[in-house]
């Protein structure tokens, strides 16, 4: 239940669909980045609102600004960010290709070669101007996402599959994937998928505010290869380092294919979830408790799991009430709760200060009915647009 001013402040700002906010990440230092969200559905009943809403450009924070005495809402004067467009190199890198599309000798090939760099004379190698085409670089990331550690991530959820394909026929693969994925490279919009998969990826807070400080395309598309290349098998506790489940466990539960997506709850919490299929049960405690109060996947109870270890809030499991709904149960663990980079340590968890932690705070960060602002561990502040 929302309170009477923030309820006021709520449709004072998004008084109809199509509003235009801007949403800061906190616990930035200097310059601080966020995106604006042009609101697609809002709707306010029995003192509860809902949103959901598409991110469009990146900003820059100018300064922050006092609202009136009675909103609750935070006010901000913010600049809109260009956005990069990545420059085609000054010459034909289809060229470099063509031998690829037909069969060739090796004599051929070594023809091919020498004539292309008589045609395309050049100081620098074919390798390093690769570094700097996005087109090539578009290519590596989606073979890199589908390869067999990054392959489930991106293809649409199994029940929206069924749907298109029947239960009698069996899926296409290129399908069932997401349209950048699906898309040959050559025909993507380098800027567009530079930031698509910005948006996607399961990185942790930090990550993605590097990378939506970035100002060029190729150098946003070089970054991604590195975290990509970082990424391990396995997903572990991010404050005692227990193993958790493995990327190959990463599946869609969402409509625009991503391996997770970004859900608030009614006390005004931001969570960043990660959606698995299974977890290591060893190291994973299910609070047996489940709900559909407020869920945030219809026809799914929620249940709250915790660390075995360190009894960190990790996320939640969620089961299906609906006999219809695929899968039967799966897990959505917070990004801010996992770490699956290579230079992860183990944190000793009598420094953490859990001894007699009261489990009931989970209970209100899942469906707290204050109306007080919450502190969110992904987006809490809402700056509204002239």
């Amino acid at each position: 239940m929302l309170s009477d001013s923030m309820l006021g402040g709520i449709r004072d700002i998004l008084p109809t669909e199509g509003a235009l906010l801007a949403v800061l990440p906190p616990h930035q230092s200097g310059t601080q980045f966020g995106s604006t969200v042009r609101v697609e559905r809002l709707s306010v009943e029995d003192r509860s609102a809902r949103m959901t809403g598409a991110a469009r450009q990146r900003f820059r924070l100018k300064q922050r600004l006092r609202g009136g005495p009675s909103t609750t809402v935070l006010w901000g004067e913010v600049e809109i960010l260009p956005q990069d467009r990545a420059q085609p190199i000054p010459f034909d890198a289809l060229s470099w290709h063509r031998e690829d599309e037909q069969p060739a000798s090796q004599c051929r090939k070594r023809s091919l070669r020498r004539l292309r760099g008589r045609q395309y004379p050049a100081y620098w190698g074919h390798s390093t101007y690769s570094l700097y085409d996005a087109r090539v670089l578009v290519q590596k990331i989606q073979n890199m996402l589908l390869s067999n550690i990054h392959g489930e991530w991106f293809r649409k959820p199994l029940s929206e599959r069924r749907n298109e394909h029947g239960n009698d026929g069996e899926d296409d693969e290129k399908a069932s994937l997401v349209h950048y994925l699906a898309l040959p490279s050559d025909q993507q919009d380098p800027n567009l998928f530079a930031y698509w998969v910005a948006g996607n990826l399961p990185l942790d807070t930090t990550q993605r505010l590097e990378l939506l400080g970035m100002n060029s395309t190729v150098r946003l598309l070089r970054r991604e290869i590195e975290l990509l290349e970082q990424v391990e098998e396995d997903i572990f506790c991010s404050m005692c380092g227990s193993f958790l489940a493995n990327t190959r466990d990463i599946f869609s539960m969402t409509a625009r294919g991503a391996a997770g997506g970004t859900f608030v709850n009614p006390g005004g919490h931001v969570f960043q979830v990660l959606t698995l299929r299974e977890v290591d049960r060893a190291h994973v405690f299910v609070d047996m408790s489940p709900s559909i109060e407020d869920t945030w996947f219809a026809g799914y109870a929620w249940s709250i799991t915790h660390c075995n270890s360190c009894y960190q809030h990790l996320g939640w499991r969620f089961d299906r009430v609906e006999s219809t709904l695929f899968p039967v149960s799966f897990f959505g663990f917070r990004r801010a709760a996992l770490t699956r980079s290579r230079d992860s340590r183990r944190v000793d968890t009598r420094s953490l200060g859990l001894d007699g932690y009261d489990t009931e705070d989970y209970e209100e960060s899942v469906a707290s009915s204050d109306g007080s602002s919450a502190d969110s561990e992904e987006m809490p502040l809402l700056l509204n647009f002239e």
